[in-house]
């Protein structure tokens, strides 16, 4: 091999791609090619290890108590943690032909203390190896989009009045200041509001509102906030969910200046905001239909940047919600869309549906409602829906069903049998209703369903251990040698790896009564109330940000050719590093599996 041929070889071998060019031509001056035949014992109890091994060609088992738990391949290294901590409790038997890459064990623990990211990827647990991979899968493409706070914007210097300031001092200290708003300033209730030029000027030409009054019962509160060391994207978040320009910056709770929209955008260099415009500014179905159209290249954008799925499908949420709610107001007279309440389930309400896949919706009305009259509006609802490019539901949960469309006491009724008498497709059912959030109509309809969902004596453990089984329903795709289990190539992520942690996460939550939606919210409630171990439930995170990430990658690949959107990923086309973290993300499924058994006692369950 030349030079540059082991330097890539190295390189493509995580984390040897975290060292800096010095610390890498080091590594490569230190590692000499070795050959070992068939069966040979290269570590064992008996036998220190001597060198870190890097498989260029052939296959290694690794043994303990003479039961085979891994095997090795070509790009994969081995065993560092012999070298580090001298002793091992394993067997490394040759299985074919070796040749590899050796390294001396007092030039790896050199290489081991020149780089922290490299340390820490051989020192830490399974979650901070996930995390570590991903950043060196990522940084490349990152380019400071995720990393970069609200302080690294330009932020625009304050104009703040008292509230009995005249409109017109008001509008002179803006003008001095250069600003497109006012802050005011409220003494009495110690809160402020905010007054922008468009409020002015509708107030004095079309209120005849008297300049020289004072411009507090102008201004609008409260205001919408975000800390100068919070993450930039999580502003873009907020202007685009209340739709507004600007956002006001603080340090510590104090007024420090007034983030633009166009100052952010800039900064961003995408529409995602322009996007919300024109969902809001939509004044026929067939303008809606077309900013719909944008969200595939946002999508594109944010993560080839490398931004966290989380965060996608959080923005893409915003954007779906604003596009439910403006077509429920389109088609329905506003006298009947305020006595019912639109909602999404399943994906949608968890926020994390980024691409366009099949319905899941429904339609609660007020008791006193007609359900006759509504049919027509959501069947149209329903094929409008259809015709943007969200797929009809497989299982017909869509308002257009007349199960899906009904008034709250046949609601309450049919909530109360899934959870006293459930039948086949109950638990289903109950599962995707309790991910259920309102996006039209009046959401107070959908918090009395969840408030008797949540506050129904569900802690019989025979009913949550039969709604928390269903998370090992499927086998999880790894074999005992830690290979992956395939099928034409293909594995399908969703059944094994989320729709497990999803499950299983939303039955701990319904048994303590946690109302929030997102997986990755309620892992982190669930962690705050000591069900779940830190470290566990960080692993746990980074597992179901691998599959979805992984997921969303395989959709953007086919997206020209599919005519659906599926859940299965083609292994051929993963790097060695995917293929490692998903690998590592399955086992970690496995660990919960058996935790979800133990805690909710599923092997007496029929």
């Amino acid at each position: 091999m030349s030079f540059h041929d082991q330097e890539a070889f190295l390189k493509s071998i995580h984390p040897f791609g975290c060292l800096n060019t010095e610390q890498l031509y080091k590594a490569i001056h230190a590692i000499n090619i070795a050959y070992y035949k068939k069966d040979t014992i290269l570590i064992s109890p008996e036998q220190n290890a001597e060198f870190l091994y890097m498989i260029i060609k052939g296959e290694v088992g690794e043994y303990q108590d003479n039961e085979l738990i891994k095997v090795y391949h070509h790009q994969n290294c081995f065993d560092a943690d012999s070298l580090i901590y001298e002793k091992t409790n394993s067997t490394f038997k040759v299985h074919e032909e070796l040749i590899c890459f050796e390294m001396k064990r007092v030039d790896f623990m050199v290489l081991l203390d020149s780089n922290e990211t490299f340390k820490a990827f051989f020192i830490n647990d399974l979650a901070s190896r996930i995390q570590s991979a991903k950043q060196k899968e990522y940084s490349t493409q990152l380019s400071g989009f995720m990393i970069a706070r609200v302080g690294d914007s330009y932020i625009h210097e304050p104009c703040i009045v008292d509230e009995k300031c005249s409109v017109f001092d008001a509008l002179k200290t803006m003008e001095e200041k250069g600003s497109n708003c006012i802050i005011v300033n409220n003494t009495e209730t110690q809160s402020f509001g905010i007054v922008t030029d468009s409020i002015v000027r509708h107030h004095i030409i079309f209120n005849d509102y008297n300049k020289y009054a004072p411009i507090g019962p102008l201004a609008l509160s409260p205001i919408i906030t975000i800390e100068q060391d919070d993450f930039l994207f999580n502003a873009l978040l907020r202007l685009t969910k209340n739709s507004i320009k600007r956002i006001v910056v603080t340090k510590n709770g104090d007024i420090v200046g007034i983030l633009e929209q166009i100052d952010l955008l800039s900064y961003f260099a995408n529409h995602t905001y322009l996007v919300a415009v024109q969902i809001r500014k939509a004044k026929t179905i067939e303008e809606l239909k077309r900013a719909s159209h944008d969200f595939i290249n946002i999508i594109k954008k944010l993560h080839v940047k490398g931004t966290k799925v989380e965060y996608i499908s959080q923005l893409i949420s915003e954007l779906n919600e604003k596009i439910y709610e403006k077509l429920y107001t389109m088609i329905l007279p506003k006298e009947l869309a305020n006595k019912a309440c639109l909602i999404v389930m399943g994906s949608e309400g968890r926020k994390e549906q980024m691409l366009k896949t099949d319905q899941d919706n429904a339609l609660i009305l007020a008791d006193d409602a007609d359900v006759f009259v509504y049919a027509p509006y959501m069947q149209r609802y329903t094929d409008i829906l259809i015709d943007f490019g969200f797929p009809r539901c497989e299982g017909n949960i869509m308002v257009s069903n007349p199960y899906w469309c009904k008034p709250l006491l046949a609601y309450q009724k049919e909530i109360a049998r899934w959870m006293e008498s459930p039948q086949k497709d109950d638990y289903m059912h109950l599962a995707i209703f309790i991910d259920s959030i309102a996006v039209g109509g009046d959401a107070s309809l959908l918090e009395r369903l969840k408030a008797q969902i949540f506050n129904h004596d569900n802690q019989k453990d025979v009913f949550l251990a039969n709604f928390a089984k269903a998370a090992l329903l499927f086998p999880t795709p790894i074999g005992m040698f830690t290979n992956l289990i395939v099928e034409k190539n293909q594995i399908d992520v969703k059944k094994g790896g989320i729709f497990p942690i999803v499950q299983g996460i939303r039955a701990l939550c319904l048994q303590l009564h946690i109302q929030k939606t997102p997986t990755v919210e309620r892992i982190r409630a669930l962690k705050a109330e000591e069900i779940l171990e830190e470290h566990f439930a960080e692993a746990l995170i980074e597992a179901f940000d691998t599959f979805l990430n992984l997921r969303l990658k395989e959709r953007l690949r086919t997206f020209e050719l599919a005519s659906d959107y599926s859940n299965m990923i083609q292994i051929d086309m993963l790097n060695q590093l995917e293929l490692e973290l998903l690998k590592d993300s399955f086992k970690i499924v496995n660990t919960f599996k058996k935790f979800l058994t133990h805690h909710f006692k599923l092997t007496f369950v029929q």
